[in-house]
């Protein structure tokens, strides 16, 4: 009886337990571009591009530094006295040999080695600073890519959103449509049963019952495809795409065209890494110049070394100047080649610009234009529904026919689907516009 008691009370705690988990509530635009912001790889991606490219200025700023170096080796081998010959010069004399040469054997002894090596460099005439700039021109750029990445993702969530919530609302509508055929079916088997109507009335309907359930079978279905599309948008697994908590539309004003191209030239993410790549290309013209200069440089050696302990010390000091007196016009055509590559970048730019105010002009018409519909489809609807009214009062008492009645069912079915499209058009259209703009999440 006890077994029996705890096990009845573990099926009650469970059974509260999941209906109070219940489903996941609705989750805002902000919530799911959150979301999307932080299981996006792409994110992930520019992220790590962020990094690599603050990692690669550290290493162009270190030519700036000493530099220090270690090493140590052991040997062991015969050390047989030999005569040498150099082609270029005095190799070892004949008395020389005779005074050192001792015969040959495998005797072998140890030989020990420790240094130091220590360089600075002095002044290499630009090549440090270009590559330094060209570094940091780089950075800036794989920070803008970040920003340009993280609003991408900002707009297709934001459509996405959008969408899925357009195809509820059509949902909505076709549901309804089909609540509506199947009324208008009762009523025309109910007054062809009176004999107050033809067969063809019930047969009219039954066709019109059957299009609005395939219509409603395929809105159906588009919903799932464009849920699937969110969750793919925000990151997630297709079957764990979120119910959106619809929001009412409002309609700020976009403002005029000068001050919102002005914005994308302040905002937009990929035209700064544009720049960036100008001043990057600059930074290699300034390389590319300091490799026809002098390079001055100093170095310290500290050694230790012998066959046996304790070891000998040595330490040396030297300084280079090295000058590039012919490369056979390889240093002069590196110049040339960066500054046709930096004036190639600033015609990049541009270009670039051209394709930014295009964008932001076809951005802000489809704004006003999906405005304009917006307003026009809501009093299409108004009056579809009033026409859909009075057809079915007409024919419920016999003044309409069956034609004018399905004809206003399907003008009101239409006018609302068109409102539908008409707000998604505008929350496309806005989400467009301020992705051209530079418009990123908050």
């Amino acid at each position: 009886m006890k077994r029996i008691t705890l096990a009845f009370l573990l099926i009650l705690l469970l059974g509260s337990a999941l209906f109070a988990a219940g489903p996941a509530p609705p989750l805002s635009l902000d919530q799911c571009v959150q979301i999307g912001l932080s299981k996006s790889p792409d994110v992930a991606a520019a992220q790590a591009l962020v990094q690599a490219a603050r990692e690669n200025v550290k290493v162009s700023h270190a030519r700036y530094l000493p530099q220090l170096n270690a090493g140590e080796s052991y040997t062991r081998e015969t050390y047989n006295y030999a005569g040498t010959a150099n082609p270029s010069g005095v190799g070892t004399a004949p008395n020389l040999w005779t005074q050192f040469y001792k015969g040959q054997s495998n005797a072998s002894s140890n030989y020990y080695f420790g240094g130091l090596n220590f360089s600075q460099e002095v002044e290499d005439f630009g090549r440090t600073k270009g590559a330094v700039q060209t570094s940091l021109a780089q950075l800036q750029a794989a920070q803008h890519n970040f920003i340009y990445v993280r609003d991408q993702v900002y707009y297709n969530v934001r459509a996405a959103y959008y969408t899925v919530i357009a195809a509820q609302q059509t949902v909505q509508v076709q549901t309804a449509a089909v609540h509506d055929a199947q009324r208008h079916l009762d009523q025309a088997e109910a007054f062809h049963h009176y004999g107050t109507a033809p067969e063809i009335d019930v047969t009219q309907e039954d066709v019109t019952l059957a299009n609005a359930q395939l219509a409603l079978t395929q809105a159906e279905s588009n919903l799932k495809v464009t849920s699937a599309q969110l969750a793919t948008a925000m990151g997630l697994p297709v079957d764990q795409a979120p119910e959106p908590a619809e929001t009412a539309i409002q309609f700020p004003p976009p403002g005029n065209f000068n001050q919102l191209f002005a914005e994308a030239e302040r905002n937009r993410a990929d035209l700064l890494a544009q720049l960036d790549q100008v001043n990057a290309a600059l930074g290699n013209v300034l390389t590319a110049k300091g490799n026809m200069r002098p390079n001055i440089s100093l170095s310290g050696l500290l050694t230790w070394q012998n066959l046996s302990w304790p070891l000998v010390y040595n330490w040396g000091l030297t300084q280079l100047l090295g000058q590039s007196i012919f490369s056979g016009g390889a240093n002069r055509a590196r110049l040339r080649a960066a500054q046709a590559q930096a004036t190639a970048t600033r015609y990049d730019v541009s270009s670039f610009e051209l394709q930014v105010q295009q964008q932001v002009f076809a951005a802000l018409s489809a704004v006003q234009v999906a405005q304009e519909q917006i307003a026009n489809a809501t009093v299409a609807d108004r009056y579809a529904r009033q026409n859909l009214a009075l057809a079915d009062q007409s024919y419920k008492v016999g003044v309409g026919d069956i034609i004018q009645l399905d004809d206003a069912e399907y003008e009101a079915t239409g006018a609302a689907l068109q409102l539908v499209a008409s707000r998604y058009n505008y929350e496309v259209a806005s989400a467009d516009l301020d992705f051209v703009l530079g418009r990123g999440p908050k």
